[in-house]
């Protein structure tokens, strides 16, 4: 695998020419995901964990139907930005998932692949009905926890975290990045490597609850999805659809939960 320690995720500028005023920037650049030597998508990424960010994206968006096929991570330095090459067996790959988010992975970061949400019962999660459930008083200590647990946001003060926890609340792993989908591919790809993919607990972000964060969530086992802001109706209904329950933490700290059901559930 090549190195690529030299990059930072961030890099450091004085404010007023004063020492004690100097702040950390985070970094932002291009890492391109290629899948067996060809170009598939650009990411705008923190550049650390990438071997993370490149296998938990290419299952949150369903592009590989099994990572265990997953033979090789290559990271390189490629251009003005990074380059993260996955090689697999051809037949492991969801051709049609593929061309999608090659096309539409350029120009944002939503759910591309998924094109509407009239197509989403068909991409239901595997882990429908096999969800720990989670006590508020563990994704209150998860978050309690969570701020000291984020080194490159306390030097920058601009990134947001994933963190995977235990059933108890307790934090086990965390990632960072400019981007909310990133850290949680981040996350997702992290447990994919250490084997923990199926292991029971939950997932606490800083960020906002949207419904891409709710699919990518859905590939893992996770028996809730934590955020500091409510869903929107449109994550709420893909919660309900494929059976994650979400959680927020309100004013005062309160833990808020939003069961996975429909409006119309009896």
């Amino acid at each position: 695998m090549a190195d690529h320690t030299s990059r930072r995720p961030f890099v450091q500028r004085s404010v007023r020419g004063a020492a004690a005023d100097t702040w950390s920037i985070a970094a932002e650049t291009p890492v391109e995901i290629d899948l067996n030597g060809a170009p598939w998508t650009v990411m705008m990424a923190t550049p650390a964990d990438l071997e993370d960010l490149a296998i938990g994206l290419v299952l949150t968006e369903r592009i590989v139907r099994d990572v265990g096929a997953i033979e090789h991570v290559n990271v390189s330095n490629y251009l003005d930005g990074i380059a993260v090459d996955l090689s697999l067996p051809a037949e492991a790959l969801n051709e049609s998932a593929r061309n999608r988010r090659s096309l539409e992975g350029r120009v944002g970061c939503g759910l591309c692949g998924v094109e509407a949400l009239a197509g989403l019962p068909s991409r239901r999660s595997g882990a429908v009905g096999r969800r720990l459930a989670i006590e508020t008083a563990a994704v209150r200590a998860a978050f309690d926890a969570l701020s000291a647990l984020q080194p490159l946001n306390r030097a920058t003060h601009s990134t947001h975290a994933a963190a995977w926890c235990a059933p108890n609340g307790t934090i086990e792993l965390v990632r960072e990045d400019v981007g909310r989908h990133n850290a949680l591919d981040k996350l997702i790809g992290a447990r994919v490597r250490g084997g923990q993919l199926d292991a029971p607990g939950f997932i606490v972000m800083t960020s906002r609850c949207s419904f891409e964060l709710v699919y990518k969530a859905a590939a893992t086992r996770a028996g809730v999805l934590a955020t500091i802001s409510a869903p929107t109706s449109l994550a709420l209904e893909w919660s309900a659809t494929l059976g994650l329950p979400l959680m927020c933490c309100g004013h005062d700290r309160e833990i808020v939960s939003f069961p996975a059901e429909s409006d119309d559930a009896t």
